[in-house]
């Protein structure tokens, strides 16, 4: 938890180090331009948070990085496609690092557009590649599965000058992995990610 807490922590720090000199710019973006000047285009990195669920096992905290591209086709829809890569080291006390890694686009809604401050919610699906280890009764199953993956969620972006925002996201991300007995079964993830915008156009 200490790890997590230093974590977050040095991330909020390093984030408030590129955004303060963008506050002391007087001239404000206000998010999408109207579609007649064609569609906006985004890129972001930061970190993600994610608990993952281990079948039969526990749940286990993850830190990593998180980057993404995003389009505004209209005032209120986009698309987006994201990557997201968290990892640990000493799975559930198995001594074996686990990692997830996620490849999703899909279609993102603006349903509040206030100055600022926009919220959105998205849709996505894509691959999660699940590397971990599961303790059983006399041994450990360690191994990776790449399956069908998909994320539901939202979250609010805030712009600070005219080329950044900080965006804070919130999602549950669907992903397999197997059980103590070595079945495929289902995990429910939560993750959190903060990141950092720069808008191309």
């Amino acid at each position: 938890m200490r790890n997590t807490i230093r974590a977050i922590g040095k991330v909020s720090f390093f984030v408030f180090v590129l955004v303060a000199p963008a506050l002391a710019q007087s001239r404000l973006g206000t998010g999408a331009h109207p579609a007649a000047t064609g569609p906006d285009y985004d890129v972001s990195a930061g970190y993600t948070y994610l608990t993952m669920a281990i079948p039969g096992a526990g749940r286990v905290d993850l830190n990593g990085l998180d980057v993404s591209g995003r389009v505004d086709l209209k005032p209120r829809w986009g698309a987006m496609l994201d990557s997201n890569y968290v990892r640990t080291s000493n799975l559930l006390g198995t001594k074996h690092d686990g990692y997830l890694l996620s490849f999703l686009g899909g279609p993102v809604f603006y349903p509040v557009d206030h100055g600022n401050t926009r919220m959105f919610v998205h849709v996505l699906a894509g691959v999660g590649i699940v590397d971990g280890a599961v303790p059983a009764r006399d041994t450990e199953y360690h191994g990776w599965l790449s399956r069908f993956s998909y994320a539901v969620g939202g979250g609010v972006e805030h712009s600070v000058s005219r080329r950044f925002a900080v965006r804070v996201i919130g999602d549950y991300l669907r992903t397999e992995f197997f059980d103590s007995a070595g079945a495929v079964q289902p995990q429910n993830n939560f993750r959190v990610t903060t990141s950092l915008v720069f808008r191309l156009k």
